[in-house]
C-alpha cells in the first residue's frame, strides 16, 4: 500500500508541474544532455521493486549536488537515505554515498565525456548497500542531430576494489544508449535503454528500459518522472522502478 501511494504522489506532483509548464511559451531545456555543464542541486525520491511477487523493494530519497567549475569539469556527490522492505523484515538508514568527477569536450555538434565515480560503503544496513568500496569509470559520446534532438551512447564499468570478503565482489559492465527530444516549449522526452553484463557471475546479462519525461518549471528549475523495468536477460536485479526528481540549475 505504501509503495502504491508513493507512486501516486509522484504522478500527481508531476501532473501539477505539467499543468503549470503548459503556460510557458518559450523555455530552453537545460541539464538533460550528458554534456551540459551546469551546477545542480537535486532531490530525488525513487523506488525499486526488486521482486514484486515477494514484496521486496528499496525506497530511497537521494540528495544530489554537482558543481561545474569550468566548461569542462564537474564534481559531485550523492547521499541516499533508504528503506528496504520485504515480508520478513525492513531496514531504514543511510545508503552508500557516491563521489563523482567528470570531464567533457565539445567539437561542434559532437561531444566526448568521461566520468570516474567512487561508491563508499557507508550504508548502515547490508540490505541498502553493496558493502564494498567501488570504482566506476565511464566514457560516452553525444551527437546533436538537430537542435531539439540528440543521441548519446556510452560504457560504464563497476568494480569493487576493497571491502569484506563476506560481501559479493562486483565486476559489472553497462552499455547505455540515450535518444531524446527537447521541446522549445520547455519539456523533454527521453528513451534510455541499458544492458548490464555481470562478469563475476558467468557473464549473466540484463536488459533494462527506462523512459523519462520532464519539464522546466522555471529557467533554473526542472522536474522529471522516470519509470523503468526489467525487459529481459538471465540476470534480474529488479522487476520495475520509478524515480521522480526536482532539480535546481546553476546553483
Amino acid at each position: 500500500m505504501t509503495k502504491k501511494l508513493l507512486s501516486l504522489l509522484f504522478c500527481l506532483a508531476f501532473a501539477a508541474g505539467k499543468l503549470y509548464a503548459v503556460q510557458l511559451q518559450e523555455c530552453e531545456v537545460r541539464g538533460v544532455k550528458p554534456s551540459d555543464k551546469i551546477s545542480t542541486l537535486e532531490l530525488n525520491p525513487a523506488m525499486t521493486v526488486i521482486d514484486d511477487s515477494a514484496g521486496t523493494s528499496v525506497t530511497s530519497m537521494t540528495l544530489k549536488y554537482y558543481y561545474s567549475f569550468s566548461n569542462m569539469f564537474t564534481i559531485g556527490t550523492e547521499v541516499p537515505f533508504s528503506r528496504y522492505e520485504s515480508k520478513e523484515n525492513s531496514e531504514n538508514g543511510l545508503g552508500d554515498i557516491l563521489l563523482s568527477a567528470s570531464a567533457v569536450k565539445r567539437f561542434g555538434k559532437l561531444a566526448f565525456g568521461a566520468t570516474g565515480e567512487f561508491t563508499l560503503p557507508s550504508a548502515t544496513h547490508d540490505e541498502i548497500g553493496i558493502g564494498k568500496w567501488q570504482f566506476s569509470p565511464s566514457v560516452y559520446t553525444e551527437y546533436e542531430i538537430v537542435p531539439q534532438v540528440f543521441f548519446a551512447a556510452g560504457y560504464k564499468h563497476y568494480v569493487s576494489i576493497a571491502g569484506p570478503s563476506s560481501r559479493d565482489d562486483i565486476n559489472l559492465g553497462r552499455i547505455r544508449a540515450v535518444a531524446a527530444y527537447l521541446s522549445p516549449h520547455g519539456w523533454w522526452a527521453l528513451f534510455d535503454p541499458k544492458y548490464y553484463i555481470d562478469f563475476h557471475n558467468d557473464n549473466a546479462g540484463e536488459f533494462i528500459i527506462e523512459v523519462e519525461t520532464g519539464i522546466m518549471l522555471f529557467e533554473e528549475m526542472s522536474m522529471y518522472l522516470k519509470p523503468g523495468w526489467h525487459a529481459g536477460g538471465n540476470r534480474r536485479s529488479m522487476d520495475w522502478s520509478i524515480s521522480f526528481g526536482v532539480k535546481l540549475l546553476s546553483v
